[in-house]
């Protein structure tokens, strides 16, 4: 799974918008738009902070690993 269809799948587990998501990790809508169509990757602290996210909201452990391999 790449990681625009995680953020996605994030997204969708919490029943959440980009806009909402955007402003929990503390990225601009535009950031998380661009990571969302595969226009940009986050960086590796990015991932680190969507990864403490997930753990924080307790996202299922199925998508922390495949983020964590992302």
């Amino acid at each position: 799974m790449t990681i625009d269809e995680i953020l996605k799948s994030i997204r969708k587990e919490l029943n959440i918008s980009q806009e909402q998501l955007a402003r929990d990790l503390n990225v601009s809508f535009t950031t998380l738009n661009r990571w969302e169509n595969n226009r940009s990757k986050p960086s590796r602290l990015a991932m680190m902070r969507i990864a403490d996210y997930c753990k924080e909201k307790s996202v299922s452990e199925k998508t922390i690993s495949m983020l964590e391999r992302a």
